[in-house]
């Protein structure tokens, strides 16, 4: 009877490891997504903003 419930205490903390580990996985990839939004819009913004203010020079040039 020790024998089977050790195996089954086991195999609860295998399960409560394997579910620990997918929600820091979760998390991170949580982390991942949010920090990949945040560097694509940064980047679109500092692209426009760097064309509009391009073009701002060129039309100073021009006058």
């Amino acid at each position: 009877m020790t024998n089977e419930k050790k195996a089954i205490s086991e195999i609860i903390l295998l399960a409560l490891a394997l579910a620990a580990f997918a929600i820091a996985a979760w998390l991170a990839l949580k982390v991942l997504l949010v920090l990949l939004a945040i560097v694509t819009f940064s980047s679109i913004c500092f692209i426009y903003g760097y064309s509009a203010c391009k073009e701002k020079l060129t039309l100073e040039d021009k006058r």
